[in-house]
């Protein structure tokens, strides 16, 4: 129980100083209407194709939750780019300051700062998730298919998850914010990126498949939980 108390302080302690600078809010905003304005997108899209074409069919699919074309899709290629600047400053943060003799002279763990330091950044994406919630448009799509659409958020979760995982470890490597945000950057786009490489050949798009974090979430849209890449996740969270 004081294990668990410990690394909870840490992690409000971090949330309080996250939530203090401009950037976590920043992120947030830019967040919602990225995704208010993909919904008003999609929405208008799938208007006008019934008007064209009359009544339309797997609506939640189409506008939330699709491998390609939908609101989640558009969110999982752009999230990359929002984890590096919550992360940066985790631990550089902490050696740049000097604050981290304190820690490390206070009676606490190593593994309760990590584990602390990463609880806040599960609660930074579950407030991200929520964001998601709030535009599911339960109330503009008959028959709202529930549960495709929490699968589908679950998979972004566990993609946020992940890269909060390494944007912690990259943290963890240098006193400069700066070098942190860029490496995580980079080694997200690469994961990212990898999924297209050699796609011709079927060992390398089996490796390459493996390798992508994003391409995992895309499992979770199409409404399959599958075992195996909840293993994976888990195994990325982990590593890192």
């Amino acid at each position: 129980n004081n294990i668990m108390k410990t690394t909870w302080k840490i992690a409000q302690a971090e949330l309080k100083s996250l939530f203090s600078s401009p950037i976590a809010w920043l992120i947030l905003i830019i967040f919602t209407f990225q995704a208010g304005l993909g919904m008003s997108d999609k929405l208008s899209d799938e208007i006008r194709h019934i008007a064209l074409y009359g009544r339309g069919y797997n609506l939640t699919g189409a506008i939330l939750a699709r491998e390609v074309g939908s609101v989640f899709s558009d969110m999982l290629e752009n999230l990359y780019l929002y984890i590096p600047l919550l992360t940066m400053g985790l631990m550089s943060k902490e050696y740049s300051s000097g604050s981290i003799k304190l820690l490390y002279s206070s009676p606490i763990t190593n593994a309760q700062i990590i584990f602390g330091k990463y609880a806040s950044m599960l609660v930074y994406s579950a407030v991200l998730m929520l964001v998601l919630f709030l535009f599911f448009g339960a109330g503009v799509i008959e028959n709202f298919d529930y549960p495709r659409a929490f699968t589908a958020l679950l998979g972004i979760f566990f993609l946020t998850c992940a890269y909060a995982a390494i944007g912690l470890f990259m943290s963890t490597l240098t006193a400069y914010q700066v070098v942190a945000a860029v490496g995580t950057l980079t080694a997200l786009a690469l994961l990212n990126y990898v999924q297209n490489v050699g796609q011709n050949y079927d060992f390398v798009r089996d490796i390459t498949y493996w390798l992508s974090l994003a391409g995992r979430s895309k499992q979770f849209l199409e409404g399959m939980i599958c075992s195996e890449d909840i293993l994976y996740f888990f195994i990325v969270i982990g590593l890192f």
